[in-house]
């Protein structure tokens, strides 16, 4: 990755004293990353331990409903989102539910991960929950012990504090959006080129 760039000569400053990995922080990729999966993506860390780390990609959308990708899913007007490469098999969601869902799990201050998935279907179709209340992922992010200690040593994600706005209403613009908001450098390295032999 490129240490250098003709707006920001200290680019890699941005990465120094950054937060550490938790549930509830977002990754972005490094301007420059090249894996097509991760380019320019917004990853909400749910889980993070020394086993390993798991979260979403938030501002990957697919073309498909819940209900065209799973048998026996309520009618509901939601989109699906691509949450990695891992179990993309399998559907997982994040939602502000609360306890409603027996099982799920606080990541951040008003926002879970999973739940009774038959309490779930049973709440879509009794019409009780919104859109704006929960998010459908295809796959999860992973990261082996060890794996994302070192992708930060080589720069590759910037780490910052996640909102609720961020994880229930992710957008193709959010990298973007949320380097502008942080301001200053970061606001700069959100106009970079994807590819920096353009610039």
């Amino acid at each position: 990755m490129p240490k250098n760039h003709n707006n920001i000569t200290d680019f890699s400053s941005i990465f120094e004293k950054q937060m550490k990995p938790a549930p509830g922080v977002l990754l972005l990729a490094e301007p420059f990353m090249e894996s097509p999966e991760f380019k320019r993506a917004v990853i909400l860390v749910t889980e993070h331990s020394p086993n390993g780390t798991m979260g979403f990609i938030l501002n990957r959308k697919l073309a498909i409903k819940p209900t065209q990708a799973i048998d026996d899913f309520p009618e509901f007007e939601d989109t699906l989102f691509y949450g990695g490469p891992v179990s993309t098999e399998l559907l997982f969601y994040i939602h502000t539910l609360g306890n409603i869902l027996e099982g799920s799990i606080e990541i951040m201050k008003g926002v879970y991960m999973g739940g009774d998935f038959e309490t779930l279907k049973d709440l879509l179709r009794e019409g009780k929950v919104k859109t704006t209340q929960i998010r459908f992922f295809a796959g999860y992010s992973g990261w082996t012990a060890g794996q994302l200690k070192s992708e930060l040593k080589e720069h590759s994600w910037i780490i910052t504090p996640a909102t609720k706005s961020h994880a229930m209403k992710g957008n193709s613009s959010l990298w973007k959006t949320i380097l502008r908001d942080l301001g200053g450098k970061y606001a700069m390295v959100a106009e970079f080129p994807e590819d920096p032999t353009l610039n």
